[in-house]
């Protein structure tokens, strides 16, 4: 019987997309229009005109704090390093990579108002 060779860090001639590498029927789909259809202009607002470095958007945070919880994941340093390891939340941040703090003040100051 023939063996299949390493491919450990095989290249690609042309990286696909990242949309490409999840499953059309995954859940993040869901989540994704789900926020989508969401109004988070008021709290995006508050965001737009401050000072320093600008925010991270308000509806992605969302988006992959929700599909932490849709996970089982509460823990922001392990949505942190999700999003800089996993390919869905890659998908769902746009790349971007949100540190633990900033998690964590999203979902600290969410449960305060609650």
């Amino acid at each position: 019987m023939a063996i299949r060779s390493d491919k450990i860090g095989q290249s690609w001639l042309l990286p696909p997309a990242v949309s490409e590498l999840i499953p059309e029927d995954h859940i993040c789909n869901l989540v994704e229009v789900v926020v989508d259809n969401m109004d988070v202009g008021e709290i995006e607002q508050k965001y737009r005109s401050g000072p320093g470095n600008p925010a991270y958007s308000r509806r992605m945070l969302l988006i992959i704090v929700i599909m932490a919880s849709a996970d089982a994941i509460w823990s922001s340093r392990k949505i942190a390093k999700l999003a800089h390891e996993n390919v869905v939340y890659m998908y769902l941040t746009g790349h971007e990579k949100p540190d633990f703090r900033t998690i964590c003040n999203l979902i600290l100051k969410r449960s305060v108002r609650d």
